[in-house]
């Protein structure tokens, strides 16, 4: 079945859900259905879960990564299948969800997992043709990590066999202390047979976003790439003083030992991170913000930006040299 059949039909299942007909899938046989779906339609052996309006997949498979830590094909295949799983249900159901992320691990490595983070309302404006192919692909949360409960128990295994626990209390201390549900994007994922799931807010994952745009587009950027490397780019979503803001830190280095035109690049990656930054809180209307604040660059160069600045800069009224000069 070619991708422009697929996407007719689910376009098709989202006018359905749209009109008020009865749903497909009612929300009582909502994991289900998901679950039914990848069995029998495409031989997948999938776990669901649902935490307030995001709906978690557990997904494992052979060949997930290859020796250079990318997606393998065959992988992608079926992590794409079961996103088309999920869209089709969840766009023909009468259960209300926010967000869906799929949790996809090696079985030969299961200590590595890749996390997916998708918008409901993203899948349904892409077949409506209200975003482009390619937005709507920066707007897909991918992380692929080390598995956070699994460097944990890790851990914490490696404590008690210092102190010769006795096994017998092991699991207990594990269950009652160190298996918590997470409290951040980062942590989410599958360990052991149990889900590590959080309800996702749309201002986290426009945080996740923002630090994903980032890196995505600094290896874009040939002007940047070609010389520097992008360490860390993270955000988060924070309140001081009864002020909501997105707090931005970006960490590169050298890649030789030359400084080529580092006044230019950084103002570059400052315009980099304020076009990343302005496009999500654009895109998603979002009026819970009232400034951004960016540490960026090797001089870990700070900058606090209000959100009447920001969009000024997105729709160039304002230019880059602005904010270096009130820096």
């Amino acid at each position: 079945m070619t991708s422009k059949v697929l996407l007719f039909i689910t376009g098709c299942l989202l006018a359905l859900a749209l009109t008020g007909c009865t749903p497909t899938y009612p929300k009582e046989k909502f994991e289900e259905s998901i679950v039914r779906i990848c069995k029998n339609e495409y031989k997948l052996d999938v776990k669901v879960a649902v935490t307030g309006k995001t709906i978690a997949i557990y997904l494992p498979l052979e060949n997930l990564i290859d020796f250079t830590f990318s997606i393998t094909k065959s992988a992608s295949e079926k992590i794409n299948d079961v996103i088309l799983s999920v869209s089709r249900v969840a766009l023909s159901s009468d259960a209300k969800f926010d967000f869906y992320c799929i949790i996809a691990h090696d079985v030969r490595m299961p200590e590595i997992q890749i996390v997916i983070i998708k918008s409901v309302d993203d899948v349904k404006r892409f077949l409506l043709n209200d975003i482009s192919r390619g937005e709507y692909s920066k707007r897909m949360i991918v992380d692929i990590r080390l598995s956070p409960q699994a460097q944990k128990e890790r851990a914490i295994k490696e404590v008690f066999d210092r102190t010769k626990l006795d096994k017998r209390w092991q699991e207990d201390v594990l269950n009652d202390f160190f298996r918590s549900e997470p409290t951040v994007v980062g942590d989410i994922g599958y360990w052991n047979g149990r889900f590590f799931m959080k309800d996702i807010t749309l201002s986290e994952f426009m945080a996740e976003q923002i630090a994903s745009r980032i890196k995505m587009e600094f290896r874009d950027a040939k002007d940047l790439s070609d010389f520097f490397i992008i360490k860390s780019s993270k955000c988060v979503y924070a309140s001081r003083d009864q002020k909501n803001f997105f707090k931005i830190d970006v960490l590169v280095e050298n890649k030789y030992y030359g400084k080529p035109e580092e006044g230019a690049a950084s103002g570059k990656m400052l315009g980099l991170i304020l076009g990343a930054a302005s496009a999500v809180i654009h895109n998603y209307k979002f009026d819970g913000v009232d400034h951004v604040e960016i540490s960026y660059g090797k001089d870990r160069g700070y900058l606090k930006v209000s959100k009447e600045e920001l969009e000024n800069f997105r729709k160039k009224k304002i230019k880059t040299d602005y904010f270096i000069k009130e820096k």
